[in-house]
């Protein structure tokens, strides 16, 4: 007994940490602040498998061995277009997820909120190499299973606001730039409010050539605290992310990418290490 009310104790955190940190949307890739020409359609498929045993609370561990395992399977659809002479997209994501618990033998999964996005670049130079994008995302609550705990499927509206900025640094090496502000409405469900979260992304690349790139990559997470008519449900981020990635253009119209993305430090929430898959057609 003492186990099961620990997990409905931690579910909620585990959840939130699957939300906040898998998503392929809230997580942008080294080089996703170059645009297409306009005209250009990306088909993106998405594969992404998380897992984690501990979990943080305030900066304390409340709980071990869970075997959390989380998979995603996103589609990602991008088009490109110019709006007032600047290149522009709109963007459509739906995500799918299944999630275990294993120390408490609980499954779930199902179809998540399906997210819309826009992002416009007021200055874009492919010869320098510099990209400065703007971009936002709307997250609304159309998934299945929102009242069971699927972490793509909160019963929330969310919208996320972001600006990226890429500039080569000398020879083959460049640099991605990007923050990040999430805002949040209520829970329809459980009527928890979460505080909005900022977060930072440092994608630092190496070109091997003009079809392969490296890329080692920090993020950092503030925010997110949730409470329930004024009480502390969980505590505020303040999370460090590190990650690895290897992209490569196939073909003309082909790209595969791999990562491989890693916890180092949590303050609330399932810490957490994954691998991720995209392969990208271009159209």
């Amino acid at each position: 007994m003492k186990k099961h009310r620990l997990l409905r104790r931690v579910l909620p955190l585990i959840l939130m940490a699957g939300t906040a940190n898998a998503l392929a949307a809230g997580t942008p890739d080294p080089g996703d602040y170059v645009p297409a020409p306009p005209g250009a359609t990306i088909v993106a498929l998405y594969g992404q498998h998380f897992r984690g045993d501990k979990v943080y609370d305030g900066g304390s561990r409340v709980a071990d061995d869970l075997g959390f395992k989380l998979d995603i399977g996103l589609a990602r659809v991008m088009h490109y277009f110019e709006l007032g002479g600047m290149p522009a997209d709109f963007e459509v994501i739906l995500p799918y997820a299944r999630q275990r618990i294993d120390a408490d033998d609980y499954r779930e999964s199902g179809v998540g909120n399906l997210i819309l996005g826009m992002t416009l670049w007021p200055k874009s130079d492919e010869a320098s190499g510099r990209h400065l994008g703007l971009a936002a995302y709307l997250s609304l609550p159309t998934g299945q299973k929102r009242d069971d705990g699927l972490a793509v499927s909160e019963d929330r509206y969310a919208l996320d606001i972001e600006t990226g900025y890429i500039l080569p640094l000398g020879g083959a090496w460049s640099l991605d730039l990007i923050g990040q502000v999430e805002f949040y409405g209520q829970d329809r469900t459980t009527k928890v409010k979460r505080k909005p979260m900022v977060r930072g992304f440092a994608h630092l690349s190496y070109h091997l050539s003009d079809a392969t790139r490296l890329a080692f990559s920090v993020r950092q997470t503030w925010g997110m605290r949730e409470s329930y008519h004024g009480d502390t449900v969980v505590g505020a981020h303040n999370d460090t992310n590190l990650m690895l990635t290897w992209q490569h253009q196939l073909t003309e119209n082909a790209q595969v990418q791999v990562q491989y993305t890693r916890d180092v430090d949590v303050r609330s929430g399932l810490k957490m290490d994954g691998l991720q898959t995209r392969l990208a057609f271009f159209f």
